[in-house]
């Protein structure tokens, strides 16, 4: 019973450090198109956005992204942010609602919404980014149990030191969701500039990064402080690849 009260605690006090410092957080969704065409959403959306979300007047900016890869294939993925807790305290007016109705709602089938809160100790962002046009999503499930998360959370933090220390050039932003619904789950954000970087089999990490990891913390280490422990601490990883739609 100790063990499992602890597991439970042990991600709150982390959940609870990260909201009493200043924290970037997302709102998304996403959508599957059930009516109309992909034409019809787009513009929707864009109007949806143009007048709700334009990020002027105290409005908070939303993105909409096609997703490419992975179990949504083929849907939409609508984002709102950076945005506060506190904003949902602020009634949607009735033609907020409205408009959303008869622009998007109406073309679509809404699911997985969470709130994405970045993690800053396990992100690394040289850049200070906030959004990417294109973007992996890395989502690493976490098997029930303190030492899942703490054997995952410990892979991917030793991720970023190495980043860190080789100054790498590329993003990785990670984010839990703040209202887990059973299991935890770690989400890793690549932004990337061009399809043609996941030739030659990278996915998100830079190219040769195993062999700088390894230059740090000995050989054959990434195999055993990362592979195999998203093999035995997580049920699997899965990779969205997401293009934004303007």
């Amino acid at each position: 019973m100790l063990k499992r009260i602890t597991g439970i605690l042990i991600p709150l006090l982390t959940y609870a450090t990260l909201v009493a410092q200043d924290y970037v957080m997302f709102e998304t969704q996403y959508l599957e198109l059930t009516n109309g065409g992909h034409t019809q959403l787009h513009a929707g959306v864009k109007k949806h956005n143009d007048k709700y979300h334009n990020g002027e007047n105290g409005t908070t900016k939303a993105y909409l992204w096609y997703v490419n890869t992975g179990p949504y294939s083929g849907q939409y993925s609508w984002a709102v942010g950076p945005v506060k807790f506190s904003d949902k305290d602020k009634q949607l007016s009735d033609g907020h609602i409205k408009d959303w109705d008869n622009n998007v709602g109406k073309y679509t089938r809404s699911h997985g919404h969470i709130f994405m809160m970045r993690d800053e100790e396990m992100t690394y962002n040289p850049e200070n980014e906030t959004v990417g046009e294109n973007i992996l999503m890395k989502r690493i499930p976490i098997k029930n149990g303190q030492e899942h998360i703490e054997a995952v959370e410990e892979a991917v933090q030793k991720i970023a030191r190495a980043l860190r220390r080789t100054r790498s050039n590329i993003a990785r932003r990670v984010y839990r969701d703040a209202f887990p619904d059973g299991h935890q789950e770690i989400t890793l954000v690549y932004p990337f500039s061009s399809w043609s970087e996941f030739e030659g089999g990278v996915r998100g990490l830079p190219e040769g990064f195993q062999d700088r990891y390894e230059k740090i913390y000995g050989k054959g280490s990434f195999r055993k402080e990362v592979m195999d422990v998203l093999s035995a601490h997580s049920d699997g990883v899965t990779h969205e690849i997401m293009t934004m739609v303007k």
